[in-house]
C-alpha cells in the first residue's frame, strides 16, 4: 500500500502517476481513508491494516490526516477521469458516500495537510526528501515495466 505523492500538490502527484498506477492510487486511498473511518467507528470494516506504514501515517493517532488524504483521491480520480478512465456507477456512488461523511464529520479530523512520508521495505522517510523518493520508486517501476507508462510527466 502507498500514497505516491511526489509534491504536496496533489494535482501534480495525480499527474505525475501513470494510468495504471493512477487507478490503483485511487482504490489504495479510498480503503486507506475507510480503514480510518473504521477505527473512528464511523463506520463498519476492517481496522487489521490499522498497522501499515501509511495508514498509520494517515491516521495519526486519532488525528487522521482525512481531509487532506480526500483531496488527494480526488485530485487522483480527477486526473484518472481527465484521461479518460471511467468508474462504474457503484465506486461512484461509494465515491460521493464517502465525501459526504468526510464532510459531515470534518470536525474530528486534523485540518492540516498530510506531511511527506516515504515508505518501501524497511525504508521510512518523513519530509520533503519523501517526494523525491517516490519520484525515484516510479521511475524505476517504470524502467520495469512491460508496457511503457502512459502519464502526464515526460522524463
Amino acid at each position: 500500500m502507498q500514497l505516491f505523492r511526489v509534491s504536496a500538490n496533489h494535482q501534480i502527484s495525480a499527474q505525475f502517476l501513470d494510468n495504471r498506477r493512477l487507478s490503483k492510487q485511487v482504490l489504495e486511498t479510498y480503503q486507506i481513508i475507510r480503514v480510518c473511518l473504521a477505527e473512528l467507528q464511523l463506520i463498519e470494516g476492517n481496522t487489521k491494516y490499522l498497522q501499515h506504514p501509511i495508514v498509520k501515517h494517515v491516521f495519526n493517532n486519532g488525528s487522521p490526516y482525512l481531509l487532506d488524504a480526500w483531496c488527494y483521491l480526488q485530485a487522483c480520480n480527477e486526473e484518472h477521469i481527465l484521461r479518460g478512465g471511467t468508474r462504474n456507477i457503484e465506486f461512484r456512488n461509494q465515491l460521493f458516500d464517502l465525501g459526504q461523511l468526510i464532510e459531515d464529520h470534518k470536525y474530528l479530523f486534523s485540518d492540516e495537510s498530510l506531511p511527506p512520508y516515504f515508505v518501501y521495505g524497511d525504508k521510512k522517510v518523513y519530509g520533503k526528501q519523501a517526494y523525491e523518493l517516490y519520484q525515484s520508486l516510479l521511475y524505476d517501476k517504470w524502467s520495469n515495466d512491460k508496457i511503457a507508462p502512459r502519464c502526464g510527466i515526460h522524463r
